[in-house]
């Protein structure tokens, strides 16, 4: 049964990303009730066999919880006193009926209910990374499938760019002409994509790296299966996997996901650091990085090179799209602190308080956190984004203080992720992308998993062994 789950997991997050990042209503409605019945024959086999015991951390119900609390009605007149912004929004949107005596929290129950499905996708596919993923096998069809579909992004980004080709299959894109978005229409989604699997291509290195390592220690047998003598090989090989995902990210032209990956090997690099006592780690991504370096000068960095530039320019935040957008954003959490306008409604309450360019349509506010503030308020948008950053830091103390190579590279390739996504998410808008979304839950769940439930099993395990002795 495991294994029908996960290959239907990783299906519907490859499938969700081939269909433009499983943006239109059909496709993320589709991957959404595919989730909800892996999850279900989940529970019945769990049921079945009377091995329902899965550990989950609270802070994901509890967020679910804050927003489904947003589409119960309530006394109109209470809704007005603990939020007054919220009539004066709907009134002017036209939602709120004067002879209505009940309402809800949200100013457009609609999409917030849209909202809460995709969110309760989104806690079914953190659910079954966490019961399908297990670092004794030393294999996880998840995090090979993320490292495929990142290397074929990568290579159909490189090849839209080279040639000069904006079609996504048999579609053309209208958007981002003759750079890299592989099969996303926005190149910065893209980029998010690439966050997301880059590091587990670097962490899979990593690990090949330390096998071969104890092979050249004399740690492992010579006369092994053979596969620590290959992996020598391996890394050079993973390490040519990243420059094609490099290279993609480069061709994009995204500023905030080149940062993001920057900011995220750097951190990546200096972990590792702690880990090996060889320097040919450190000179190995030391070659890797002088070679990136030195083929994105010979292919030409002008167009990507400008684009950096004009962020030096005087009040650049004040005269950009997303300063402007941000400063009104601003305003709408300022109106709507602690109760947000409801998930999902970003682009209906923007528009009271659009005070700069308003002959647009701004559906999302290119920031993340700035967006979930807005319809969660900050205690939802706290709920939301403290775990995280939580769970990142107790990633980063398991990767430190793990014996196990497989499950410490599979940790770093989780801490990878998330924080590259956290920090593009400053600038962008990823996790309202359903296929970055879903990707992005499924590493929580895989680094939950590792980082915090096997190190605990492990721990009870030995405590009661030597309580017996």
């Amino acid at each position: 049964m495991k294994k029908i789950l996960e290959i239907a997991l990783t299906s519907i997050f490859v499938g969700s990303v081939l269909a433009f990042g499983g943006v239109q209503p059909l496709t993320y409605s589709l991957a959404e009730v595919l989730i909800f019945m892996a999850l279900l024959l989940f529970l019945w086999n769990q049921q079945r066999r009377d091995e329902i015991s899965l550990s989950l951390p609270l802070w994901p119900f509890l967020f679910v919880a804050w927003v489904g609390l947003q589409l119960i009605p309530l006394p109109r007149g209470f809704v007005a006193t603990i939020s007054p912004a919220r009539r004066l929004t709907s009134k002017w949107l036209g939602t709120l009926a004067p002879h209505e005596s009940w309402t809800t929290l949200s100013i457009y129950p609609h999409a917030t209910l849209l909202g809460f499905i995709k969110l309760l996708a989104y806690l079914s596919v953190f659910i079954l990374a966490v019961y399908l993923y297990d670092s004794g096998r030393r294999k996880s069809l998840l995090v090979a499938a993320l490292i495929w579909l990142g290397c074929f992004e990568a290579g159909y980004g490189i090849l839209q760019h080279l040639l000069n080709w904006n079609k996504i299959f048999t579609v053309t894109n209208p958007y981002d002409l003759w750079v890299a978005t592989g099969t996303y229409i926005n190149r910065n989604h893209f980029a998010g994509l690439i966050e997301l699997t880059l590091p587990f291509t670097f962490a899979s290195a990593f690990y090949c790296y330390q096998l071969w390592s104890d092979w050249q220690q004399g740690l492992v047998a010579r006369n092994a299966s053979g596969k620590e003598s290959a992996a020598g090989f391996q890394v050079i090989f993973y390490l040519f996997l990243m420059l094609i995902m490099v290279l993609a990210l480069i061709f994009s032209w995204s500023r905030g996901g080149i940062l993001a990956v920057l900011a995220t090997l750097i951190v990546l690099s200096l972990l590792t650091a702690f880990k090996v006592k060889r320097k040919v780690w450190g000179l190995g991504v030391l070659g890797f990085a002088i070679l990136a370096i030195a083929f994105t000068l010979w292919i030409g960095l002008g167009p990507v090179l400008s684009r950096f530039q004009t962020m030096g320019q005087t009040n650049y935040l004040q005269t950009s799209e997303r300063g402007m957008i941000w400063h009104d954003t601003l305003h709408l959490i300022g109106a709507n602190p602690i109760l947000g306008t409801g998930l999902g409604t970003y682009g209906e309450a923007f528009r009271p308080y659009q005070t700069q360019l308003v002959s647009m349509h701004i559906d999302h506010a290119h920031n993340d956190y700035l967006e979930f503030t807005s319809e969660t308020g900050i205690l939802g948008a706290g709920l939301l984004f403290i775990p995280i950053f939580y769970l990142l830091i107790r990633m980063i103390i398991a990767f430190l203080k793990d014996r196990r190579r497989y499950r410490r590279a599979i940790i770093l390739g989780c801490i990878g992720a998330t924080l590259g996504l956290l920090i593009h998410s400053l600038t962008d808008f990823n996790l309202q992308i359903p296929a970055n979304a879903m990707i992005f839950s499924m590493i929580l769940g895989i680094g939950y998993k590792a980082a915090c439930l096997e190190p605990q099993k492990e721990a009870r395990k030995k405590a009661a062994s030597a309580g017996v002795m």
